[in-house]
């Protein structure tokens, strides 16, 4: 029996270590940064699990609004600019939505940030506002496309555009298409899902991206990565994904009643090309609930 929801709300806490060498001169940087982060869902219409008590449709056509709060705090030392160390703070508030009506989809965000720390005997403080819209067009429920503008907080502003598909299989099994590109149509990025179910409430999902760079960036390159979950029954899964530029993750999660559920995971990633050697290690648990 499909469960349905409304509100989604989640409490997360995630830590990551980075650490870079340089092995030409023997430079180094490194970093540790712990993160708090309580958000909140609510749609203006329930939305029908696929089974699982985590899948929903792959294309949202339910009006919602958002909201979250975060803080995160980082500490650093580095062997370059004058062997800097460096302790820092930030917080930061946002609240979205979308109003869909007529087919016609109308999203727009607002975050405000604010930081402070020090660096050596330098101290600083700062503080920035970000805002974003979306205009789209449900062509049908199983196709959306969307046209996206950000302001860019501190930075200059952009546009992008997307299109998702959704190919409804058998039952509640579906393979989903998504398209991402910039405004100067330089990067990018195609997506799918392919979401099935087998053998008595187990489930598998089955996923994929690559991103096509051909920007005037120093850092442009082409990515691929792919991603699964299984699902035991519908309260409990694992997923793992790999990504070319060796990263990976693993994960778990498990619904405690069908209201409540907690997740863990641990993301990695490393690069050696014999004169720079940089990781990065972190993980999350989270506690979520849904009515």
């Amino acid at each position: 029996m499909a469960q349905s929801y409304q509100s989604f709300s989640g409490l997360v806490y995630g830590n990551t270590s980075y650490s870079f060498n340089k092995s030409h001169n023997n430079s180094y940087s490194k970093s540790d940064t712990d993160v708090l982060l309580l958000s909140s869902q609510y749609f203006f219409d329930e939305r029908h699990t696929l089974g699982p008590l985590k899948e929903f449709d792959y294309i949202n056509t339910n009006s919602n609004v958002s909201a979250s709060i975060s803080r995160q705090s980082t500490k650093a030392t580095s062997s370059d600019y004058l062997n800097a160390s460096s302790d820092s703070n930030s917080n930061s508030v946002s609240l979205g939505g979308e109003w869909i009506t007529h087919n016609v989809i109308v999203g727009a965000s607002y975050s405000h940030h604010q930081s402070d720390g020090k660096v050596n005997e330098f101290s600083y403080d700062h503080s920035g506002n970000r805002y974003t819209a979306t205009l789209g067009y449900l062509v049908s429920d199983d196709l959306v496309i969307r046209a996206n503008y950000d302001d860019g907080g501190d930075g200059d502003d952009s546009f992008s555009y997307s299109a998702s598909y959704n190919l409804q299989l058998a039952d509640t099994d579906y393979v989903g298409f998504s398209y991402d590109v910039d405004e100067d149509f330089d990067i990018h990025n195609l997506s799918s899902r392919y979401f099935f179910g087998f053998a008595e409430q187990s489930y598998l999902v089955i996923g994929g991206d690559y991103t096509l760079d051909n920007s005037d960036n120093f850092f442009a390159d082409d990515y691929w990565g792919v991603n699964a979950s299984y699902y035991y029954d519908d309260k409990t899964s694992v997923s793992v994904s790999y990504g070319d530029n060796d990263s990976y993750s693993v994960g778990a999660s498990y619904f405690i009643s069908n209201n409540y559920s907690v997740h863990a995971g641990y993301n990695g990633i490393s690069n050696d090309n014999n004169q720079r050697n940089w990781d990065a290690d972190s993980y999350y648990l989270s506690f979520s609930a849904q009515f």
